[in-house]
């Protein structure tokens, strides 16, 4: 008898997946727990075991997003089956059994999938986003060195590749085009998959479900840096080198601490106030915005807050993270002082309540003790849920972040 493979649930909130790569060619003999397939849901991209053994039938191809629940692929108990399948003479398939909240498949589920790049076979292991960009780059994974696991070619990988490349030779000058002619418009689609359309209906729903408001304070930041040069200069004996977004971090976290209704979600009628920081931290990947949860900041001192959120960083960009490392998050913080960016209004990330982001250090005249003075000014900027929190709150609130970002040492204490 024929069985159905259908698109998993990978999360509570996955509704929908897009198949980023077949591991097996059409037609292939596999096995029960066989990696067969890698799909992306909002969050990540996740391996797809196979729950039968047989002969495989595709129906969704590389790049369809399918809604959960909606078959992939039908697997043949027999050769027989498999061609009558192709043929279309075959009985109806079964639907395979589902499991509600579906985890990712092992990283080795069978010696066939588990081989490195240069296998046998002549099979790349690579993630879908590595095979996307090496496509758009002209690039051959063939000569790529995998970094992931069992030698999975990762997107930095590609990226790595392309600036290890000698220059190109220059290219050729574009044709005069005279004048009172139209240039040629190259359009390119670019469809709203995956990660990408998951980001746009979140932000969109967020803003149209809730009161939001900004509320935004310049903070000099002269002391912060220092002391922050001071935590760089003994990282010998600390384990790692501290970063400004560290202490932003961490003095967030001591702020929400006494803040409990800005460390808190609402469902529309009910506010849960969390005595637990589980601190989202926004991160720019190259498949759009990741935000993976800290799950017990307030329980961890700096250098354990910067090893977890480093952690957490370098696996959300290669789209490593696990099932459910973005979620139950209690606030946001989101960090672009690293752009020439000054302030934004950041986008509440629902269920929570605020969003605390932070812009970038610049070196302005200012007045200290009424003598003018150079100094380094940063903007922070609060997005809240007016429903829930009121402007006495916020100005609290923004009060006790001044007081730790221009006193740092109040920060690690």
């Amino acid at each position: 008898m024929s069985i159905e493979l259908v698109m998993p649930r990978a999360g509570l909130t996955m509704v929908e997946g897009t198949i980023s790569s077949w591991l097996v060619s059409e037609g292939a003999a596999v096995k029960k727990g066989d990696t067969i397939m890698e799909y992306e849901n909002e969050k990540n991209t996740i391996e797809f075991a196979c729950t039968e053994s047989g002969f495989l039938h595709i129906l969704a191809q590389e790049g369809d997003t399918v809604p959960v629940g909606g078959p992939i692929a039908v697997v043949a108990a027999s050769k027989e089956e498999y061609d009558g399948l192709t043929a279309g003479t075959a009985p109806k398939a079964e639907a395979a059994p589902t499991v509600e909240d579906a985890v990712p498949a092992p990283a080795v589920a069978a010696a066939s999938v588990a081989a490195p790049q240069n296998a046998e076979d002549g099979r790349i292991r690579a993630t879908g986003y590595a095979k996307k960009l090496a496509r758009e780059k002209g690039v051959s994974l063939s000569g790529i060195k995998g970094t992931g696991p069992n030698g999975r070619v990762l997107a930095q990988d590609v990226l790595d590749a392309l600036t290890a490349a000698p220059a190109a030779a220059p290219a050729a000058a574009p044709a005069f085009v005279p004048s009172g002619e139209a240039a040629v418009d190259v359009v390119t689609k670019i469809p709203m998959n995956g990660i990408r359309k998951a980001i746009a209906n979140n932000m969109y729903n967020s803003l149209q479900s809730m009161a939001q408001c900004t509320a935004a304070a310049e903070i000099d930041v002269t002391d912060l840096l220092a002391y922050r040069q001071k935590l760089v200069a003994q990282q010998d004996f600390l384990g790692c080198k501290v970063t400004v977004n560290d202490l932003l971090s961490m003095a967030v976290v001591k702020m929400l601490k006494k803040h409990p209704l800005v460390n808190a979600t609402f469902d529309g009628k009910t506010i849960f106030a969390h005595s637990s920081v589980n601190l989202s931290v926004a991160v720019a990947a190259e498949a759009g915005l990741m935000v993976p949860v800290v799950r017990g900041a307030d329980r961890m001192g700096l250098v354990q807050l910067h090893n977890a959120m480093k952690d957490l960083a370098d696996r959300a960009r290669d789209k490593q993270l696990r099932d459910g490392e973005q979620s139950n998050g209690t606030f946001t913080i989101s960090n672009v002082g690293m752009f020439p960016i000054d302030w934004s209004t950041p986008i509440i990330n629902p269920p929570q309540v605020a969003i605390m982001g932070f812009g970038r250090a610049v070196k302005k005249m200012a007045v200290v003790n009424d003598q003018p003075a150079v100094r380094s000014m940063m903007t922070m900027y609060l997005t809240f849920d007016h429903r829930v929190i009121d402007g006495l709150e916020v100005g609290r609130v923004m009060e006790d972040m001044q007081t730790l970002l221009c006193n740092p040492e109040l920060i690690t204490a």
